[in-house]
């Protein structure tokens, strides 16, 4: 049986054991939490998405009967968006509804499945994972580069992916590369109380989710969880696969940093090449484009102390939970405060762009291209 059988076969018995049936989008109960995960994976990392979706499986076995998770996923075979609740007899699943060519990488779309979760799962708080491919904020301007999300090689911008989801979120976690920068952060952060996510790459392994489900519904001490758990379950792999770095970002302290940023820059202005090969790079897998270094120890290598202090105290102090294994893909991570910001360069094609973020308004970062 091929790999692509088998998560076929894995999904309809799953579908068939606890007793799946057509839903429609009413409401019929309410929920303390409800998450919605959100797996874009029509593109090379659908075999992984069969794994991550078997891990969901197992962790949904501890789900009680206030929580309700619906997951949308979309492979090389299948779309579909399940809604996964507690019932007396197990696990109950229901198909609120399959879908057929749409593109994953529609913010449309993406707002759809939102909207329809929303109906469907009347909860007082909702959380958001979204797994795919990404690279921070860099639009997706050609093959290499994308937002977030991949499909058919269609990729979502950073501004549109925050147009996509209405209301607010308790946390929005990404399973997914390059996403704790202060860019991405900034940009949700009137729509998400946390964000959880790598500033660097997230190999497709993914989270375990099966150890780490029932933590998305505890709040902030159930995100430290989460956290603490993807960073013990890489550190236990070995090789290249022993490579992981995560933060957990409090987004009411994301405005501090920009003003603070701002105050720093009209004081003084670095300029290129910032000293930039003794910052501690956090993009290693020298495939994408998205050149992040670390916050902080750019700070160190262009600043005094007595001058980027008040800044560095507000980047600490939104960050709840910071690590990282030792080594990332064989190179060393010497410093890490948790989140990434880009450094231009001479010409920057992205000026433009960049001054159209949220972050670069308010922090007035533009002024370094």
């Amino acid at each position: 049986m091929t790999q692509l059988k088998t998560y076929i076969f894995i999904v309809l018995s799953f579908i068939i054991i606890n007793g799946c049936e057509k839903s429609n989008d009413k409401p019929q109960e309410e929920f303390e939490h409800g998450i919605l995960i959100y797996i874009g994976a029509n593109n090379n990392l659908h075999y992984d998405a069969i794994n991550t979706i078997e891990k969901i499986r197992e962790g949904a076995k501890s789900l009680k009967k206030d929580q309700a998770i619906v997951v949308y996923a979309k492979t090389q075979s299948i779309s579909t968006l399940l809604k996964i609740t507690r019932s007396d007899n197990g696990v109950k699943i229901d198909t609120l509804k399959n879908f057929s060519s749409e593109n994953s990488s529609n913010p449309n779309f993406l707002k759809g499945v939102v909207e329809i979760t929303r109906n469907s799962v009347r909860a007082k708080k909702y959380g958001l994972v979204l797994w795919s491919h990404a690279t921070s904020w860099i639009p997706p301007t050609n093959s290499k580069t994308k937002s977030f999300g991949s499909d058919d090689f269609q990729e979502m911008d950073i501004k549109d992916l925050k147009s996509a989801l209405p209301g607010k979120w308790e946390y929005i976690m990404f399973d997914a590369c390059s996403m704790a920068s202060i860019e991405v952060c900034y940009e949700l952060k009137d729509i998400a109380k946390f964000i959880l996510g790598s500033p660097s790459e997230v190999l497709s392994t993914s989270f375990p989710y099966d150890v780490i489900l029932m933590d998305l519904f505890k709040g902030e001490e159930g995100l430290v969880r989460v956290c603490s758990k993807f960073m013990e379950y890489y550190r236990k792999q070995t090789g290249l696969y022993a490579s992981a770095t995560v933060s957990l970002i409090e987004t009411s302290q994301l405005s501090d940093i920009a003003l603070h940023t701002q105050r720093l820059l009209q004081m003084k202005k670095p300029v290129e090449d910032f000293n930039r090969s003794k910052i501690q790079s956090l993009d290693f897998d020298n495939i994408g484009d998205v050149p992040a270094y670390d916050f902080i120890s750019f700070l160190k290598q262009n600043f005094e102390e007595s001058e980027y202090g008040e800044l560095a105290h507000s980047i600490e102090k939104s960050i709840l939970f910071k690590d990282h294994t030792s080594e990332f893909f064989n190179f060393p991570i010497k410093e890490y405060c948790g989140l990434s910001i880009y450094l231009p360069e001479k010409n920057d094609p992205y000026l433009n762009y960049y001054k159209t973020l949220l972050w670069s308004g308010d922090s007035k970062w533009h002024q370094l291209f």
